[in-house]
């Protein structure tokens, strides 16, 4: 029943092709970021825009590192 009410409380959000899914756990916000077809990385702040920061930070950092050469 909880995961029902959490995934019906649930935020999607997009940052350069991420997927970003937002809801509140307890006393913390849970990011889940993903791409499609790709394994996700879950990210935990206390309150929603740190939350979101740290993804768009998550996923900036990660396109960077995709680009820098070898």
């Amino acid at each position: 029943m909880a995961e029902a009410r959490a995934a019906a409380e649930a935020e999607v959000l997009e940052h350069r092709g991420y997927q970003i899914r937002l809801s509140p756990t307890g006393l913390k916000w849970m990011a889940v970021v993903a791409r499609p077809k790709q394994r996700p990385t879950l990210i935990m702040a206390l309150d929603r825009d740190a939350a979101i920061a740290k993804a768009y930070e998550w996923i900036d950092r990660r396109l960077a590192s995709d680009k820098s050469p070898v």
